[in-house]
């Protein structure tokens, strides 16, 4: 599940092309630069314009910006990614990741590895806490997802995450019923093609 150049991922944004490219790379230096945005406030991201090339926001609104930093210092934190063939057969949201890291957790404890019915109360409440929170909120409680991710190396489809925080306050709130489902009920592999958000 790690980042390869060998394998080619569905895009929906260049901007995740270019800080794969770093991880490829091994820039260790700007994933440091971004990883520095973890300790900022929300309102003091704009210091990260100096480290993202000026293409990936420019003609773009101040919340889309910021969105982009939050998410590229999200990225620098746990640079893990979901491989290409797994994006191909369908787009992951964090629902599908925090599922996922629900299994490696009872794994670990030498639980059933296939009982998806057996969800951790934190992780519920993390999760709850995530679907419940205004956009001004979520920089603060994916920080903490994340770094949950990162304990268990559980992979995240950057992509998508870019496009679902550009639609948090979207009034169906379809990212919130997605991320929803995908975590207390699962994915149906009986389902035809995956629920990509990239129109």
């Amino acid at each position: 599940m790690s980042t390869s150049g060998q394998e080619k991922t569905p895009r929906i944004d260049p901007m995740i092309d270019w800080l794969q490219e770093l991880v490829e790379k091994k820039d260790r230096a700007t994933l440091a630069e971004l990883r520095r945005g973890l300790t900022l406030e929300r309102e003091q991201l704009h210091l990260l314009y100096g480290v993202i090339p000026p293409q990936f926001v420019e003609n773009r609104s101040w919340r889309d910006t910021e969105r982009r930093f939050m998410l590229a210092s999200l990225f620098a934190l746990h640079p893990l990614s979901f491989t290409g063939s797994e994006l191909a057969a369908r787009r992951r949201n964090i629902g599908d990741s925090l599922r996922l890291l629900a299994r490696r957790q009872r794994e670990g404890r030498g639980g059933e590895a296939s009982d998806d019915s057996l969800l951790p109360d934190p992780l519920k409440r993390r999760m709850d806490a995530l679907l419940a929170s205004r956009s001004e909120d979520l920089f603060e409680h994916l920080r903490h997802i994340v770094r949950l991710l990162k304990t268990k190396e559980v992979p995240v489809d950057w992509d998508q995450l870019l496009w679902d925080l550009g639609h948090w306050d979207d009034v169906d709130q379809r990212v919130q019923w997605k991320w929803s489902r995908s975590f207390y009920v699962g994915f149906d592999e009986r389902q035809k093609g995956g629920e990509a958000n990239v129109s």
